[in-house]
């Protein structure tokens, strides 16, 4: 099997288990725009970003077709997990004006971010896009270990995460015919496992 093909086939793979994780958290009560629920919609949009390059990799990318409109389209879904990442660290740590403020900041970095990446042909737009979401929800739940709000789990999984993000930024290539961005997909899920366990530890009410 090709190192393309190995991509595409751990894409899907992490595609069914976030969709899968995503429907547990879904279907715990909560408030609408709680932590937990933007936390649920992000595991949901993470599945659709997984299927996604999926579908790139094996068909578009593997048949010699034109990738911009998918890529893009794949891209401008992680831009928005990115943005629910963000939400669930201002519902989960800060009070409603902090909030607001966050939200705005968040939705004009993500239209920024919407526009940079359609003239920009390189992923490294969507890691320093998603990174320091990433790193700010880590640096929140550690300091909520002490009173209840952070969870081991939730930055188990971040920390995890962000050690595929830099696989696959430094293009590790020592497992043929798993490329950087397969071992990225395998790296992701024991992560998303733990994503997911630390989401059930998520506020669920505003």
């Amino acid at each position: 099997m090709t190192a393309l093909g190995v991509t595409s086939i751990t894409n899907f793979l992490l595609a069914c288990e976030a969709f899968f994780l995503a429907g547990m958290l879904a279907q715990r009560r909560g408030s609408r725009f709680s932590a937990a629920w933007f936390w649920s919609g992000m595991m949901l949009l993470l599945g659709l970003s997984a299927l996604l390059g999926g579908i790139d990799h094996g068909f578009f990318e593997g048949q010699g077709l034109p990738r911009y409109a998918i890529q893009r389209t794949n891209w401008l879904v992680i831009g928005a997990v990115a943005f629910l990442m963000l939400m669930t660290t201002a519902c989960q740590f800060f009070t409603a004006r902090v909030r607001r403020v966050l939200m705005a900041a968040g939705l004009v970095q993500l239209v920024v971010y919407a526009i940079v990446i359609q003239v920009n042909g390189s992923y490294a737009a969507v890691i320093i896009n998603y990174v320091p979401a990433l790193l700010f929800l880590l640096l929140m739940s550690v300091l909520g270990i002490r009173n209840g709000s952070g969870s081991w789990q939730m930055i188990g999984g971040i920390l995890i995460m962000l050690a595929a993000s830099a696989i696959q930024a430094l293009d590790v290539n020592v497992f043929d015919p798993v490329n950087s961005s397969g071992l990225y997909h395998l790296v992701l899920m024991p992560a998303v496992i733990l994503l997911y366990r630390g989401g059930v530890r998520l506020r669920s009410e505003v």
